[in-house]
């Protein structure tokens, strides 16, 4: 008897880890369906994006400015003064800054900045480093990416993104500014 009920905890156990998320109305997606689309990134133009950067009760706002150079994406973070936080370059493997403005320069901080920045701009590489952890759904009209419990990346019905991570209590929105 012990032992039966042992394998039925067990069978529930399994049961109950093995059910999917999203299955409360949200519809989970495979890879296929892309965050960046042609409106949002081009290949071979300048894109420039607002962004504001809300860490906890801060409220950080600018202008990141992509381009595509070669098989890496360059960038740059300026403030609404034209002032320049950091460049940052992206290949498919990683996200590195360069230049930071000294309040950011800390090991810490540009370590959570280039995650983040990787995994915004890189979440539709299918070789990225992090792919294979990450989950697809549709909520409402908003395409959500999510990797576990770190981050979540929304694309909203007017284009917007949102990037949560939410290890780090911060919030990225991106909108693209139009030329």
């Amino acid at each position: 008897m012990k032992y039966l009920f042992i394998s039925f905890l067990m069978f529930m156990l399994i049961g109950c880890a093995s059910v999917q998320p999203g299955v409360n109305g949200d519809r989970m997606l495979n890879g296929n369906h892309r965050v960046w689309t042609e409106d949002l990134r081009s290949e071979t133009e300048k894109n420039s994006y607002q962004v504001t950067v809300r860490i906890k009760d801060k409220l950080v706002s600018g202008i990141c400015m992509l381009k595509k150079s070669g098989d890496d994406w360059r960038g740059t973070l300026l403030n609404e003064f034209g002032g320049k936080a950091f460049d940052f370059v992206i290949t498919g493997k990683k996200c590195e800054l360069k230049d930071v403005i000294s309040f950011l320069d800390k090991w810490y901080i540009r370590k959570t900045l280039a995650s983040d920045l990787y995994f915004l701009f890189e979440t539709d590489d299918p070789t990225a480093t992090f792919q294979q952890q990450t989950l697809r759904s549709v909520q409402d009209n908003a395409l959500i990416v999510s990797l576990g419990r770190k981050k979540t990346l929304t694309r909203l019905p007017d284009g917007s993104l949102t990037l949560e991570n939410h290890s780090r209590h911060i919030r990225y929105t991106v909108k693209r500014l139009e030329e």
